[in-house]
């Protein structure tokens, strides 16, 4: 358990760094909202840019050409991924001023777990199934004291 944890370690800090990356991009989303006048505006911005350096990437990265008749007879939620990024920009930008960065992300990191939870228990999504247990139940439990928790601090 160890040796996967250390092997791991690599991305692990990748992903702690996004996560760090993910909270600054609420609250620079919601100051270009209120500069533009419009949360939907921000999301243009914001996703506009996101469409430009992943074009630019996939330029730089990709060599072998794409079969896009696998794209096109993939299940219906593969399109969903985009909707589910628009709706979280425009809509943290709305929520975030009202909130703060903290409380917001507490509630967000609350609502992965729980959709985490479900996708893995029911197999959702081309995942493979990973039962529901007492430990993970714990772990949700604590994320939600934390933001009731800190919630009052307030």
């Amino acid at each position: 358990m160890l040796h996967d944890l250390v092997s791991r370690l690599p991305l692990l800090i990748i992903a702690v760094l996004l996560g760090v990356i993910f909270a600054w991009q609420t609250p620079i989303n919601a100051e270009a909202a209120r500069r533009l006048g419009s949360p939907v505006l921000a999301g243009v911005l914001s996703i506009s840019l996101s469409l430009v350096l992943v074009v630019t990437f996939a330029l730089m990265t990709v060599r072998a050409k794409p079969d896009w008749s696998e794209i096109a007879s993939a299940p219906w939620w593969t399109w969903i991924g985009g909707i589910a990024g628009a709706v979280f920009v425009v809509a943290a930008a709305v929520i975030v001023p009202k909130t703060g960065s903290v409380l917001f992300l507490l509630a967000v990191v609350l609502g992965q777990m729980l959709g985490a939870i479900v996708a893995d228990t029911y197999g959702m999504w081309g995942l493979a199934v990973q039962p529901i247990s007492l430990t993970k139940l714990v772990g949700v439990s604590l994320v939600l004291a934390g933001a009731v928790v800190f919630n009052l601090s307030n």
